[in-house]
């Protein structure tokens, strides 16, 4: 299969040809990984992950000194492949909650095999944890930025800032689509439908 793995690799004039491959492998190795988790093997072995970077298991430990520092440089570059849309926080209340259901649907589903991954070693790398709730946090603040009207204008807008968090969570996301088996399109549309209940009055 083959891999992309030039979007890791920074451009140089004059390139090092030791450092250059070893900025290389270690980009092969995240694509590996990242490749691995988005065909479902949410544990692959480290011989699995160098056979499909290319490189020699021993370089795995090489360049990460353990499996959560390897998974923390996946997300990093999960983060960079689905970056955050620009959404206009004075649209009005319909085209703010279209625009940002398609993002952050898009989002959250590429990033499913990755949240499955880290559910797996959360409970014993804090590492792993920290990032993940980085990872939420940054996401509450899109929300709360991008419904600051609606929300403000709420009964209670504490509890409706953090009811909008959740639902729109990666684990909502997970629930509605493993749990309750939707499809992407209708996990979509129960997203939309659920925030304009909560926030369109």
């Amino acid at each position: 299969m083959k891999r992309t793995v030039a979007p890791l690799i920074p451009k140089s004039s004059k390139p090092d040809g030791r450092r250059e491959r070893t900025k290389h492998t270690h980009a092969a190795i995240v694509v590996a990984l990242t490749e691995l988790l988005d065909e479902g093997r949410i544990e692959p072995t480290a011989a699995e992950i160098a056979e499909r970077a290319g490189v020699a298991l021993r370089s795995i430990g090489q360049h990460f000194s353990s499996r959560e520092e390897l998974l923390l440089a996946v997300a990093e570059y999960n983060a960079a492949r689905f970056p955050q849309a620009r959404l206009d926080v004075n649209a009005s209340f319909e085209d703010r909650l279209s625009a940002f259901v398609k993002d952050r649907a898009k989002t959250l589903e590429a990033s499913r095999p990755m949240r499955q991954a880290a559910a797996a070693v959360a409970a014993r790398s804090p590492s792993v944890a920290v990032a993940v709730r980085r990872t939420a946090d940054e996401r509450h603040a899109v929300t709360t930025r991008l419904f600051a009207r609606e929300i403000a204008e709420a009964e209670d807008p504490e509890a409706t800032d953090r009811a909008v968090a959740l639902l729109t969570s990666g684990r909502a996301w997970d629930s509605l689509r493993g749990d309750m088996g939707l499809g992407t399109n209708a996990a979509r549309q129960q997203l939309t439908f659920t925030l304009r209940a909560l926030l369109h009055r």
